[in-house]
């Protein structure tokens, strides 16, 4: 069967048309999106409490060395905390759902680097204390 020049013309213009109304309704999304996700990350750099993490795992890094530290790492990591819901209030069901998954991946990473960096901290201060023999991380210390 032979198409003609009309038929070819039609499909360009309709798949032109189809991709282009697709990429518009991803462009209205988009700013949305960009404004939840950075007011997010916004609002968990003041609502994170790094230095608790910091301290949870160092204390804990202290106590039983790396692996009694990852147990801040792993609370780090587990713990999902709702943004208030006063911050959401009013705001549209596609700003709503970006903020709320921006916020808890943002808190997560802030608490994640805190807590590591504490257990490596206190990991390394329960080794120089079993290094220079003070009891009782002198008996865990084999040099």
């Amino acid at each position: 069967m032979k198409r003609g020049l009309l038929f070819h013309a039609l499909v360009v213009l309709t798949l032109g048309l189809s991709l282009n109304m697709s990429l518009h309704c991803l462009a209205q999304q988009n700013p949305v999106a960009l404004d939840a996700k950075s007011d997010a990350e916004y609002d968990a750099e003041d609502d994170v409490n790094t230095t608790l993490w910091l301290a949870a795992g160092g204390i804990l890094g202290v106590a039983g060395n790396l692996p009694l530290g990852a147990v801040a790492v792993g609370g780090a990591y587990f713990y999902q905390p709702v943004p208030p819901a006063e911050r959401l209030l009013g705001k549209p069901a596609a700003y709503v759902s970006a903020y709320t998954d921006a916020y808890k991946a943002s808190s997560r990473n802030l608490r994640l680097s805190a807590a590591a960096k504490g257990a490596l901290g206190g990991a390394t201060v329960f080794c120089l204390l079993g290094m220079i023999k003070i009891k009782p991380w002198a008996d865990f210390v084999v040099w």
